[in-house]
């Protein structure tokens, strides 16, 4: 993201407390949200969907009556049509429980609709998948070709975390991108997520406006203004997810106090006490630029939005390891006996007392910080040379699979498994477990048996000695330490 794309971040907010108002007034409800009703406020906010009959986001479940505002892609629809890992953007109120509310306003638009090229790129446009991603059937890379509809978190100006992907079947066969005008060269150019458009008008836009491009190639065709769901009015709620900007650039344009961005949005986290970093997120010095979150709070007379949460979401892996011998390619190596493996990206990985990529050599000791992109692999955001020690070898990340749910006392976090037993330290969000470790396992959830209905996997730390291990067995890795950070659902 650039600066610019930070100007102006006080007139986002297109709808006035009286409109927010207007909304909460026309609304229904019922069952659960009416219980608290008298309590409800105002809130805004902005997410992955990640369950449907009501509407999931950010962890809360919103109720959708008839009668009040759904829109898909510019056009009105109806809940039916929203999928799961779309990202909307929702007005409405929420609950004193924190965990229920109505939705008066819900808005989809795909972040970008085109035709993918021989890489599975759109327009210059990484589309990054994860192992969450709602994708049925489609491949990866993308065809080739063939037109595709993508939405989700934006890890940079030129990167995107697909968490939907179809076919673009609309039938309009219009290309078209969402995003800030980064730079304008008046009645020339303009520039979204990195690429220039030629464009004459007729719409004046300027820096830091938030718009819609339709496009053929690099030449603009009409360009439309898009609410970003802002309403950065003093004393607005908001739950905003979106991937983390810690760029000192656009920092600089923000109002005093700021420490990073979700997109356009300026947020301050020193008010945020130790029990609000949640979800895999222990303090500020989790944060790296590129990770996806949830910040949780409300906007000040400047328009800054001053956190009270923020939790983890997505794919975040943190990893403590040494490099294994001859494993080190082209911007990737591999570690725990080969079983991880690291890619870095040119632009988006940050190196910690290390020049470049070409510093890391075999049997480095590294701390890795980054996304899961599969099974057994993750895109490194951030890697930082530390000292490693044999038996101070960690992982963690969501958990892929709780064995006690089949029988077996096994955790395996990203395609690694480690057998627990009764000499495994077992900690739960910082603090030692004496409950004994069925009790402990039954508690980590997989989505297979505990908590099924809403909520990500639940955070796991492991530490082993990688000395025990040999790689090769149904159990390469004794546990010495298991840590549950339980995901707030």
């Amino acid at each position: 993201m650039n600066a610019q794309n930070i100007m102006a971040s006080g007139f986002k907010g297109l709808v006035s407390t009286g409109m927010i108002a207007m909304l909460v007034a026309c609304g229904g409800g019922g069952g659960r949200s009416d219980d608290n009703a008298v309590t409800s406020v105002p809130v805004v906010a902005r997410g992955v969907i990640t369950q449907l009959g009501s509407i999931w986001v950010n962890g809360v479940e919103y109720e959708t009556p008839n009668g009040n505002s759904y829109a898909s892609d510019d056009s009105i629809s109806t809940v039916a049509d929203y999928k799961v890992g779309q990202f909307v953007r929702i007005r409405g109120r929420r609950n004193a429980n924190g965990i229920s509310g109505i939705a008066d306003e819900v808005e989809y638009e795909a972040e970008i609709e085109g035709a993918a090229d021989g890489n599975g790129d759109i327009n210059g446009v990484v589309i990054m998948r994860t192992p969450n991603t709602n994708a049925p059937g489609i491949p990866d890379p993308l065809s080739n070709g063939i037109r595709y509809e993508v939405s989700g978190i934006w890890v940079n100006d030129t990167t995107i975390e697909a968490t939907f992907i179809k076919v673009d079947d609309d039938g309009d066969g219009i290309d078209e991108i969402k995003g800030f005008v980064q730079a304008v060269v008046p009645g020339i150019s303009l520039t979204v997520h990195g690429v220039v458009y030629s464009y004459g008008g007729p719409t004046v836009v300027s820096a830091g406006d938030f718009v819609e491009v339709h496009f053929t190639g690099t030449v603009a065709s009409m360009v439309e203004f898009e609410d970003e769901f802002n309403d950065d009015n003093e004393g607005q709620e908001v739950e905003f997810e979106g991937a983390v900007n810690l760029d000192p650039v656009d920092l600089a344009t923000c109002p005093a106090g700021a420490d990073f961005l979700i997109d356009a949005t300026c947020i301050d986290w020193d008010s945020v006490p130790a029990s609000g970093w949640m979800d895999g997120l222990a303090d500020e010095l989790d944060m790296v630029s590129g990770i996806r979150v949830e910040a949780e709070g409300h906007f000040n007379a400047a328009g800054l939005l001053i956190a009270e949460k923020i939790k983890g979401r997505g794919n975040r892996v943190r990893v403590s390891a040494t490099v294994d011998a001859g494993s080190i390619g082209a911007g990737t190596f591999t570690v725990f006996d080969s079983i991880v493996a690291v890619t870095t990206q040119a632009g988006l990985t940050e190196y910690d007392n290390l020049a470049n990529f070409n510093a890391i050599t075999d049997n480095a000791g590294l701390e890795i910080r980054g996304i899961r992109t599969g099974p057994g692999s993750m895109l490194a955001l951030r890697i930082k040379a530390e000292s490693v020690a044999a038996d101070k070898h960690k992982l963690r990340a969501e958990v892929d699979e709780n064995g006690a749910n089949s029988g077996n006392s096994t955790i395996t976090v990203m395609g690694v498994t480690s057998q627990a037993g009764s000499g495994t330290e077992l900690e739960l969000n910082d603090a030692i477990f004496t409950g004994g470790l069925n009790t402990f396992l039954d508690l980590i959830d997989d989505d297979n048996i505990v908590n099924t209905t809403n909520g990500p996997r639940d955070v796991v730390e492991m530490r082993f000695d990688i000395t025990t291990g040999d790689g090769s067995s149904v159990d390469p890795y004794a546990a010495d330490e298991i840590e549950i950070e339980e995901e707030d659902d």
